[in-house]
């Protein structure tokens, strides 16, 4: 599991941090401005502390659910959609939850540890928590949302300059060069999965699909997994192997052990990134 996860971390980790803005609200100064824009439209007339508890449940939805008609429920009028796109959150606007910034960090750093089997400096949780933060508290000249792995990369340089100046470039950059090299591999079977030697295709019926989409968007969302409809369980052994890995997450839903529930999160991506694979490889 270890190495699946090495080799897709550039992946997973990028999924993850734009994922953190799913679980986000709006900052305060936000959450005045589509309260103003509401009152300016006639939306909404009574007090900003009212209008602020509906904004609170609207963004602890799943991200799927938050629909327009979930507002219109609740204001004095419809509101129309260019006002509804006002509700979108990027990383300038977003309050995110520190909690889960500092989950993230200790996910990279033991991975980087473990995989690239060095306890340098520059891998500390730490330091990755303050590039993180970086992302998600950006300069005006940063981008703000659909960050990708060379995002990272860039911000992970500026932090390690900006706390060691050049001590540990040498250490750095051969984890770099390697992370990038992952990164290069990534792509180039995401443009060209044909050509994929390390995963053969996989033929799966429609049942099979269908299961594994319902599977990914469950722990996309944070949701109780399906079970296979069929009784007889998966036949096929990356299927079989998904299914295994899902009874663990199961478990550690559950469990109030420690040793378990630190795992949570590193258990999902893993479920994430083989239903993406088994998508991405099946046979057309």
């Amino acid at each position: 599991m270890i190495k699946e996860l090495w080799n897709s971390f550039p992946r997973i980790l990028e999924q993850r941090i734009n994922a953190l803005l799913d679980e986000a609200e709006p900052t305060p100064a936000k959450a005045f401005q589509i309260y103003k824009a509401c009152k300016n439209e006639s939306l909404w007339t009574e007090s900003f502390d009212k209008f602020s508890k509906h904004l609170e449940n609207f963004f602890s939805l799943p991200k799927s659910e938050r629909r327009k008609s979930v507002l219109d429920s609740v204001l004095d009028a419809p509101m129309s959609m260019a006002t509804f796109e006002g509700f979108h959150l990027n990383f300038r606007n977003a309050a995110v939850d520190n909690h889960s910034l500092l989950n993230l960090a200790n996910w990279a750093h033991h991975l980087m540890r473990l995989s690239y089997k060095t306890d340098c400096v520059v891998i500390s949780e730490d330091v990755l928590g303050k590039t993180l933060h970086y992302i998600t508290h950006p300069p005006l000249f940063e981008k703000a949302q659909d960050i990708e792995f060379e995002d990272f990369c860039s911000a992970w340089k500026k932090i390690v300059f900006k706390l060691f100046g050049k001590k540990y470039d040498g250490e750095f950059n051969k984890i770099l060069s390697e992370l990038q090299w992952l990164n290069a591999q990534l792509k180039l079977e995401e443009q060209n999965p044909s050509e994929r030697a390390f995963a053969p295709t996989i033929y799966l019926t429609q049942t099979e699909i269908d299961w594994t989409i319902a599977v990914q968007a469950a722990a996309t969302e944070h949701q109780q997994i399906p079970k296979f409809p069929l009784s007889r369980g998966p036949q096929k052994p990356r299927l079989m192997d998904l299914e295994r890995t899902i009874r663990l997450y199961n478990i550690v839903q559950t469990t109030k052990d420690p040793e378990f529930i630190k795992h949570r999160d590193n258990i999902r991506a893993t479920i994430l990134d083989r239903c993406a694979s088994l998508l991405r490889e099946k046979a057309s």
